[in-house]
C-alpha cells in the first residue's frame, strides 16, 4: 500500500510538471530583421525565410535580435507596392 501511495504521488508532481512547462511551448524562436519585404521593413526571421510584419513592438525592433514569438502566418491582400504576399501578425513576444 505505501509503494502505492509513492508511485501516485510521483505520476501527480509528473502531471504537475509537464503542465507547467507547455505554457512556454507556444513561441518560435524567432530573428528581428529590418530588412524584410513589405511597407515597413521590420519583420521575422523564420527558418531562413523572411515574413513582413506591421505590428512588433518599439522595444523589440532591434535588428538581429532572438525572441521566442507566438505569430500567425496569414496573406495580405492588399494592393499596394509594398504589400501582398505573406505576413507575419505577431500575438506575442518576450526575451531570453
Amino acid at each position: 500500500m505505501r509503494y502505492l501511495i509513492i508511485i501516485y504521488a510521483f505520476l501527480a508532481i509528473q502531471f504537475v510538471g509537464c503542465t507547467k512547462a507547455d505554457k512556454h511551448r507556444d513561441c518560435t524562436v524567432v530573428t528581428i530583421t529590418n530588412s524584410a519585404p513589405g511597407c515597413g521593413g521590420w519583420g521575422i526571421v523564420v527558418h531562413g525565410v523572411k515574413y513582413p510584419s506591421g505590428n512588433i513592438p518599439q522595444e523589440f525592433q532591434q535588428d538581429g535580435m532572438m525572441v521566442c514569438a507566438n505569430y500567425e502566418l496569414y496573406e495580405d491582400m492588399r494592393m499596394c507596392v509594398c504589400c501582398g504576399g505573406t505576413w507575419a501578425d505577431i500575438k506575442s513576444m518576450r526575451k531570453f
